[in-house]
């Protein structure tokens, strides 16, 4: 009977171990698991921002490469002559350009105010100085314009500035 009863305690206390180590193993997998799922989760993320920035840069790639269209129009607008202002071809290829310019702001394009503005070297480039009205350091005009993207400069403005009187 003592017997019995040791064998019994003995099988017990080997149920009871063996529980918990079971609990401690499935403590350990839950943990191992609830890692894993949460390093998918951040690689999930990190992959989404990584495929955001290529598109993003592929998008500066191309919004770069249109800047000399949208210059040549905006050039061509500063030329028309005064009898074809009102001409509906003329009328036609103003509003090109501002569809132009509507897409590229949708975007993310920017452009930089610069005239009248204090010259900031990492937004203006500097062509020329000239006398003005305007006090020393201002720009003056500004020769082609200068735009970012998404917060970063694609391209500074080539200004004129003031050398002041």
């Amino acid at each position: 009977m003592k017997q019995e009863k040791a064998e019994k305690n003995d099988i017990g206390s080997k149920i009871d171990s063996d529980i918990s180590e079971l609990k401690n193993k499935i403590s350990e997998l839950t943990l191992g698991w609830q890692r894993t799922q949460a390093d998918f989760v951040n690689y999930k993320k990190q992959s989404l921002e990584e495929r955001q920035k290529l598109i993003q840069t592929a998008n500066e790639n191309l919004i770069y490469d249109l800047l000399p269209i949208l210059d040549n129009f905006q050039l061509a607008a500063k030329h028309i002559p005064k009898e074809l202002e009102n001409n509906n071809w003329t009328q036609g290829i103003k509003q090109i350009e501002k569809q132009l310019e509507n897409t590229l702001a949708n975007e993310g394009l920017e452009k930089i105010e610069s005239i009248g503005m204090e010259f900031d070297p990492q937004i203006h480039e500097a062509i020329e100085e000239v006398d003005s009205d305007l006090g020393e350091g201002v720009v003056a005009e500004e020769v082609l314009a200068g735009y970012m993207f998404h917060g970063d400069i694609i391209r500074p403005a080539k200004v004129k500035v003031s050398k002041g009187k």
